[in-house]
């Protein structure tokens, strides 16, 4: 009980405080707002994936729409991600709160997959389900440090802090075997990344690893033991369309070592639109 409501706190100061959302796997570009906004700001987008790759998983296999919308206040940004698989089997809706200073920013996001077969429980109960045995959701502390003055450099730190994150048994009843959600696994992922920008162009390498908190040496989130899950390297260029226009597309690869998997994936920023 009292981690229901820790985690209906946490989620509900998202409101409160009007942030925004940033999934830097999940969208084109690295930032679709405008970081400099003084007061408020707001920004819309929608973007194609051929495939939704998150730190080296594969939410979805098919090509997929990702939208979203976000609320910037002083230093605080508040957004909503969505993404669909055009197959019709993935769908995923995040709430995102941000912190952000010049340097670093700190993100509270939840994340909730509908997608069936996804988890050990076959049918989505709700996003507002927090019940640590049923819920498909996840609460992600992140925290993004830029190393370098230059901007090339960055370090990403990632902390699963509640939801299916956890330890499975198996209880047998009857003819069926029931689950049951253990110990959480606080599942910690570190990435570091290095970019090079020139003009329009931008190229991005990085490497990111993770292992259990609960259990260093045991399973996590991400893989059935500790090691490295994301390796990659992506172009982003913007491509002129018509006088004004300029759509950002980005090809990534990317290898998942734990999961013996790689992905070549292509995606393009179909529209932007920011207002004060």
């Amino acid at each position: 009980m009292r981690e229901r409501i820790i985690v209906f706190v946490l989620f509900m100061s998202g409101f409160v405080f009007m942030a925004r959302a940033q999934h830097d796997n999940k969208v084109v570009a690295d930032s679709l707002y405008n970081d400099k906004a003084a007061k408020a700001d707001w920004d819309m987008s929608l973007a194609f994936k051929s495939q939704n790759v998150f730190r080296g998983l594969l939410p979805s296999a098919s090509p997929a729409m990702a939208t979203q919308a976000g609320v910037i206040w002083g230093d605080w940004i508040f957004g909503m991600y969505g993404g669909v698989g055009l197959n019709g089997v993935y769908q995923e809706t995040d709430f995102i709160l941000v912190y952000r200073q010049p340097r670093f920013n700190v993100h509270l996001e939840y994340y909730y997959n509908f997608t069936q077969g996804i988890t050990d429980i076959p049918d989505p109960s709700g996003i507002f389900d927090f019940n640590k045995q049923t819920t498909r959701g996840l609460l992600d502390l992140i925290v993004n440090v830029q190393l370098d003055n230059a901007g090339h450099w960055h370090l990403k730190s990632s902390t699963l802090v509640f939801g299916r994150d956890n330890e499975l048994e198996y209880i047998q009843a009857g003819n069926e075997l029931i689950s049951y959600r253990g110990a959480q696994r606080y599942t910690q992922y570190l990435a570091l990344e290095y970019g090079w920008y020139w003009g329009d162009n931008k190229v991005k390498a990085h490497v990111g690893g993770a292992f259990s908190l609960h259990d260093p040496t045991g399973a996590h989130f991400y893989g059935a033991k500790p090691g490295f899950n994301d390796i990659g390297i992506a172009f982003t260029r913007k491509i002129k369309v018509g006088e004004n226009a300029r759509l950002p597309v980005k090809v990534a690869a990317v290898v998942n070592p734990l999961a013996d998997r790689s992905y070549l994936t292509f995606s393009v920023d179909l529209i932007q639109l920011s207002k004060l």
